[in-house]
């Protein structure tokens, strides 16, 4: 069963109950190392005159997240494929998207060069039908936020002072820097996005936290503690450093936080040294799962809610196949790509 406690595009967090340790981790490795994304894989340097290495700047472009939301999980649903599978030998629309940077210092000052400089070229908009590409994925975080969250009629009320003003705090906030310029100098390259998974490199990684915690099991002896004298039970309470302990309004001692224990047994170490080792029981639950999923940004690469759907979606599809391969079992239709209504 799951439950899910918290959605935002930044963080997911679900509850994964009736099943074992083997299924959790399963699905977390899935997360972290199973689920497709898009990153920089060729980087074809034409000028450099900065004061970093063409091979420092290359690493620093591969790390690059870019929008991977209509990526396609899974060989039946389409998308973008890898280019290890595709049938071009150096690029076509169906395994590949290509930026272009080329910048100049003109100014008596340092130029910042991000990834705001980044523009997508057309060599790789078309398929072999003709058709264009709507899904080209984009270099994240987007720029200017704050507008996207503003209707049309709220943005042309805006002054240009007030506009340039938001653009300089995006710059600040959201520009992810490459390098710098001083006065006559260039940096310019074209670079190739394809598809890949974390398996292959960690720049294919869609998340920046990928994890789960066993649900705590917390047993007070009531009769014990509540026998004990009022400093003891103060004690007691500070001894446990995640305060999952309390005092209620009778001066009685109570579990309050248990999502917070880290079996750090404090607590039982305390309840020996009162001379009562049965005061309390700290365990784990062994079938119930809480995991906590993170984005990278709050544009993407992909939202976390995105990610674990494609993980369920990656399992399913694995274990169709070896249930395939081992007993001849026919393989069903695969989980939807958007959650049923």
């Amino acid at each position: 069963m799951v439950e899910v406690t918290s959605v935002s595009d930044e963080t997911v967090t679900f509850t994964l109950s009736k099943t074992d340790v083997s299924v959790a981790n399963a699905i977390r490795r899935i997360i972290l190392s199973e689920v497709p994304s898009m990153a920089i894989e060729i980087v074809n340097i034409e000028d450099n005159t900065t004061v970093l290495f063409d091979e420092f700047i290359a690493h620093r472009m591969g790390l690059l997240p870019l929008g991977s939301h209509h990526l396609g999980d899974l060989p039946t649903d389409g998308g973008f494929v890898e280019h290890k599978d595709c049938d071009c030998d150096d690029g076509c629309a169906n395994c590949s998207v290509e930026f272009k940077l080329d910048v100049t210092n003109t100014e008596d000052k340092i130029r910042n060069v991000t990834h705001f400089d980044l523009v997508p070229t057309n060599r790789f908009r078309w398929d072999s039908d003709g058709q264009e590409r709507t899904d080209m994925p984009k270099v994240l975080p987007l720029p200017l936020p704050q507008l996207a969250k503003m209707s049309e009629d709220e943005i042309k009320e805006l002054s240009e002072g007030e506009k340039q003003r938001l653009r300089d705090i995006d710059f600040i906030d959201n520009a992810i820097l490459l390098t710098k310029l001083k006065k006559d100098q260039r940096i310019a390259m074209t670079v190739t996005a394809r598809k890949g998974i974390p398996k292959y490199h960690s720049k294919f990684m869609p998340v920046t936290l990928g994890l789960y915690n066993f649900q705590p099991t917390v047993e007070l002896d009531r009769k014990g503690i509540d026998s004990l004298d009022m400093e003891d039970k103060v004690a007691f309470v500070d001894s446990c450093p995640r305060k999952v302990f309390h005092l209620d309004t009778r001066d009685n001692v109570q579990i309050g936080k248990l999502r917070d224990c880290h079996y750090c047994d404090e607590c039982v170490t305390k309840a020996r040294e009162l001379g009562n080792r049965g005061l309390v029981k700290v365990g784990i639950q062994q079938d119930k799962f809480h995991f906590r999923v993170d984005c990278v940004t709050s544009d993407g690469p992909r939202k976390p809610l995105d990610v674990i759907r494609a993980a369920l979606r990656v399992l399913d599809y694995k274990l169709q196949h070896f249930l395939h391969d081992a007993y001849g079992m026919e393989i069903a239709e695969t989980l939807p790509f958007e959650p049923m209504a």
